[in-house]
């Protein structure tokens, strides 16, 4: 019903004619009938105004192929979005992570000089002449030896050392990370079909975009700002939630890293490397040389004994599948804002075309 027709349908009594005049009864006729024809022609108005601002129907043909691959990624983008951010929080709540420790322990010995071994080696000098038709000549002649003195260890287990290495499975990711690979997944299916959709209607010639004048709306920018914000707030929580089911579920291991201490420490002596002269007839004691080695440093004990290796130790703490709960927040608020962005520009496509 309109309101055309609500005038036509208003009954009006008809004034009483008694004690008036003809002449005022022919004017009062003659008032009522202009009335009855305005309120006939606002009714006819009012019909064409209906007419002209009623929507069209709800149809492809009112959109243009560029809209269409534009609400098919922006609508994957935002489902996508949106199944990534709650698988996040379902692998938080139903993941098992657990660190795996390895050790490796390895000996340490100690050196202990036990005597020493010599080694010879001959030296020559050149020695010029003539040939047998006067030519020059140079010739190699013993000149002595350079007598080198190496040291000789036996080796002996002082301790050992162990170090830890940690292998993670099952960790939970950002809620970012995941909402952002399901945007861009669902974003490439959605204009998959969307592209199907615009094909489909170009070798059919069904649905065809009809040129038109572009529906009027206001406060696009507004819509989307809106439903990003509220995105946001969304994600924001299921991050938080996220983290809150990830540490629950994490797995912390502590890892040991042992290094042996050493002291450099003169360890006995043995003789000092000299050249022997072929041409002399004694040799002069060389002396000695100190030995030097690096000495596992050992502590404790009592008077000497019952000491065990010194070492440095350090320890490294390992977690799998936490998720601190700034880094839930933040990556659950950028990915609702986007998924909350994405929804906005969709829903602007939606009401400027069907």
């Amino acid at each position: 019903m309109n309101i055309s027709s609500i005038f036509r349908g208003t009954q009006t009594a008809a004034p009483s004619k008694a004690d008036r005049s003809p002449k005022e009864t022919a004017k009062i006729d003659g008032d009522y009938g202009t009335i009855l024809d305005g309120f006939e022609q606002v009714g006819q108005s009012l019909n064409q105004i209906d007419s002209e601002t009623q929507l069209k129907p709800a149809s492809l043909a009112n959109a243009k192929d560029s809209q269409l691959l534009l609400m098919g990624a922006t609508a994957g983008a935002a489902v996508g979005g949106s199944i990534g951010l709650a698988s996040n929080l379902l692998t938080s709540w139903a993941s098992t992570p657990e660190v795996h420790v390895s050790s490796t322990v390895t000996d340490v010995n100690a050196r202990t000089l036990v005597g020493h071994t010599e080694d010879r080696v001959p030296t020559y000098r050149d020695v010029n002449g003539y040939g047998q038709n006067g030519e020059p000549t140079t010739s190699k002649q013993l000149d002595g030896w350079d007598i080198k003195f190496k040291p000789t260890f036996t080796s002996a287990k002082v301790g050992t050392v162990t170090n830890q290495t940690a292998t993670v499975e099952q960790g939970v990711g950002n809620p970012l990370g995941d909402a952002l690979g399901g945007m861009a997944l669902g974003a490439g299916v959605g204009t998959l079909l969307a592209g199907g959709v615009v094909i489909t209607r170009k070798l059919t010639g069904k649905e065809q975009y009809v040129p038109g004048e572009a529906r009027k709306t206001e406060g696009d920018l507004m819509l989307v700002a809106k439903m990003g914000a509220a995105g946001a707030a969304g994600g924001a929580a299921v991050g938080a939630l996220s983290s809150m089911l990830a540490n629950g579920n994490a797995d912390t291991k502590t890892l040991t890293h042992e290094t042996p201490l050493f002291d450099s420490k003169v360890v006995g002596q043995i003789p000092a490397n000299y050249h022997q002269n072929v041409y002399q007839g004694g040799t002069t004691n060389p002396g000695t040389q100190a030995v030097t080695e690096n000495v596992p440093r050992m502590e404790g004990g009592v008077a000497g004994h019952f000491q065990h290796l010194a070492k440095d130790v350090k320890t490294e703490t390992v977690t799998a599948g936490g998720m601190s709960l700034g880094e839930g927040l933040l990556g659950g608020a950028l990915a609702g804002a986007g998924i909350g962005v994405a929804a906005g520009v969709l829903t602007n496509v939606i009401r400027k075309t069907l």
